[in-house]
């Protein structure tokens, strides 16, 4: 129960389904109801194709490129760090000028800017594979870790779904306020994992 819910906030603060809202009415605006969702539902699944890609393949890749697990921990949770501290002190929803979304199809649309690098960012792909890390967690926790995601990507995707609602609710300044909050739990995670990395990397050498 820890490690799942370790695992889902940290999915759910890296991926923050509510700095999302701003950015999917700014892509979709003027659209029909009808094609907001059929972009939200194309986003999401994109979304989860990619980052399941880096569940199975992440680490076989480092392997390849001769990237110790507990050294790309180290920079993940650099880039997690930095990533938090953005969510802190940057303007909140920032967003694709029209023009560079004006004439595209749905799944373009789906793909850039939402799916990637809106869902699917750096921080969330570091994320994964830190969080199924062979050597740390068997084949049923990384399972796990994967449902984990779909819960994630399932709540990012209730939320463009309802994004005019959510927003009309909580208003610019909440929006901004919890942004800011999983902006710090995020930074409070990242420290944590780097903390964790390099007392493995100095237990490894004593041992060694």
């Amino acid at each position: 129960m820890h490690q799942f819910l370790t695992d889902f906030v940290t999915l759910l603060v890296v991926i923050n389904p509510i700095s999302k809202l701003s950015i999917f009415l700014a892509v979709t605006a003027g659209q029909s109801p009808q094609r907001q969702r059929s972009i939200a539902l194309r986003a999401t699944l994109i979304a989860f194709g990619v980052l399941i890609f880096f569940i199975v393949l992440g680490q076989i890749l480092l392997g390849a490129l001769g990237i110790g697990i507990e050294s790309f921990r180290i920079a993940g949770s650099l880039v997690l760090l930095l990533f938090g501290l953005q969510m802190v002190f940057d303007k909140v929803g920032k967003s694709t000028p029209d023009s560079q979304v004006a004439g595209l199809s749905n799944t373009e649309i789906a793909v850039f800017p939402l799916a990637v690098p809106a869902i699917a960012g750096p921080g969330a792909m570091l994320a994964v594979v830190v969080l199924t890390d062979n050597d740390q967690f068997t084949v049923l926790e990384q399972a796990q870790t994967a449902a984990t995601l779909v819960l994630a990507l399932l709540i990012t995707w209730g939320a463009m779904r309802f994004a005019a609602p959510i927003l009309k609710l909580i208003r610019p300044a909440g929006a901004n306020i919890v942004a800011r909050v999983m902006g710090l739990i995020l930074a409070s995670l990242a420290v944590n994992g780097m903390v964790r990395a390099v007392i493995a990397i100095v237990h490894g050498a004593s041992c060694g």
